[in-house]
């Protein structure tokens, strides 16, 4: 069942009671349209892949429970939402790293902390 947010908020009775109702309620939350919406490019170590941009953020605010030991997920974890012709992906939302800082391009200073690192 898709109900918008716009017409139904989620403060009215009824869309309370709908979501009580149901074993799971996700949000959708598109960005803003931008001009490039071309895939983005990405390069590692193994190759060039396109990856298309994400389109909005997903909300999780209630998942069905596989089990009675839980299993319903994380719901505190920022996602986001790509639509395409043949697909709907939801992935972790991860921002890219600052341009000035070279050692977290190269992915260095992932390392175990060592005793310089850590000092009381």
């Amino acid at each position: 069942m898709t109900l918008p947010v716009m017409l139904y908020p989620r403060s009215l009775g009824l869309t309370r009671w709908m979501e009580l109702l149901s074993d799971g309620v996700m949000e959708l939350s598109p960005f803003a349209h931008s001009l490039d919406t071309g895939p983005m490019t990405t390069t590692s170590g193994s190759g060039t892949t396109q990856e298309e941009k994400p389109q909005g953020m997903v909300k999780l605010h209630r998942l069905p429970v596989f089990s009675e030991k839980g299993g319903g997920g994380a719901l505190g974890d920022d996602l986001v939402f790509t639509v395409s012709r043949k697909k709907f992906v939801i992935k972790p939302f991860n921002l890219p790293p600052v341009e000035g800082d070279t050692e977290a391009q190269r992915g260095e200073g992932e390392g175990k902390p060592t005793a310089v690192d850590i000092e009381f």
